[in-house]
């Protein structure tokens, strides 16, 4: 299990986050991923740890990269 519950991952700027683990198939994790809609309902879609790791890997996690200067806020 490489990620754990209530880990938030941006897809499609979108908040899922992880709601639980499990094996399957015996061989790799399986993740269930929720988004809360305004109205109080759920989507969730389940996806391997492979699969999160792409979307991780290529998808901004909310972290801006931007260099400041520092003479900026002088």
């Amino acid at each position: 299990m490489k990620y754990p519950v209530d880990t938030i991952i941006m897809i499609n700027n979108r908040e899922w986050r992880i709601a639980e683990y499990r094996m399957g198939r015996g061989r790799e994790w399986v993740y269930t991923l929720a988004n809360e809609r305004t109205d109080g309902s759920f989507d969730t879609m389940r996806l391997n740890e492979v699969a999160i790791g792409k979307i991780i890997e290529n998808q901004p996690q909310g972290e801006v990269p931007f260099d400041v200067a520092e003479e900026a806020f002088a």
